[in-house]
């Protein structure tokens, strides 16, 4: 992390001029991806709001009913701002969803990976001394747009996961302005045959694991992948499989047990 954010602060432009004057409000109305009933019961959504116009510890964060459909939101009509949506479940094991408006409305699972890189770039410079109106228009220099294309075109492999993308080389992109649609192609990683079924912490996944007779699931070379066992989820103790992969040669199991989140009041 450090190095991205020393990269960060050696490739921001100078010549940016912010527009903040001129910014007004709207109110849009997003759409939440529908939750799958084979999945954990979900209980809430947990919404975190990226405004990258406010400092990191000014976050707006709420929770959100599970039968929600849509979701509005008022923010600044045509600037930057990430939306994540965490689905809250017992265990508290997914990725969120998300989007980066102003360039989609709709919530998708791969569209949370897009704003928890906004997230993590805002809070980088934020936290190096840089204001949020700079943040807010070096957050508007990316493509977003393309990057949350790509994703929900790549989103359509059964076996795609953007949470197994190399998110170093992704950033250092974004900040170089070098980046290029093959930073979304899963390299890096290993996949490997189960004889029991699991579930993925990228929901998408977790239909073909569940239908497919033959269980491949992936997971970054030298960093431990994290499965859910679907006949410990309602018991009081869920149940984990943690996969390490050195090599396709070198692979490790490991049955662990995972904390219930209890939902704060």
């Amino acid at each position: 992390m450090r190095k991205i954010i020393l990269l960060l602060l050696l490739v921001l432009p100078v010549g940016i001029c912010s527009c903040e004057l001129f910014s007004k409000d709207e109110t849009v109305e997003f759409e939440l991806p529908q939750w799958p009933d084979y999945l954990p019961e979900l209980q809430s959504w947990q919404v975190e709001v990226l405004d990258t116009g406010k400092p990191a510890q000014q976050i707006h964060k709420f929770t959100l009913s599970p039968h929600a459909r849509s979701l509005s939101l008022k923010v600044d009509k045509n600037r930057p701002c990430g939306l994540l949506l965490t689905p809250l479940t017992s265990p508290r094991f997914f990725k969120p969803a998300g989007t980066v408006y102003p360039y989609s409305q709709k919530i998708t699972w791969s569209g949370g990976y897009s704003a928890n890189l906004v997230k993590t770039i805002s809070q980088a410079v934020l936290q190096n001394g840089y204001t949020s109106a700079f943040v807010k228009d070096y957050i508007s220099s990316f493509n977003w747009e393309k990057l949350l294309q790509l994703l929900e075109q790549m989103e359509e492999s059964p076996d795609y996961n953007p949470w197994l993308l190399d998110n170093q080389s992704i950033l250092e992109g974004i900040a170089g302005h070098s980046f290029s649609a093959n930073k979304v192609k899963m390299t890096q990683t290993i996949s490997l045959s189960l004889d029991f079924k699991v579930f993925s912490s990228y929901v998408p996944q977790n239909f073909q694991l569940l239908q497919a007779s033959q269980i491949l699931v992936s997971v970054k070379i030298n960093e431990p992948g994290l499965f859910l066992l679907p006949e410990s989820q309602n018991s009081s103790e869920a149940r984990g499989l943690l996969i390490s992969a050195a090599s396709a040669k070198n692979i490790s199991l490991e049955f662990i047990s995972l904390p219930i989140y209890i939902e704060e009041i």
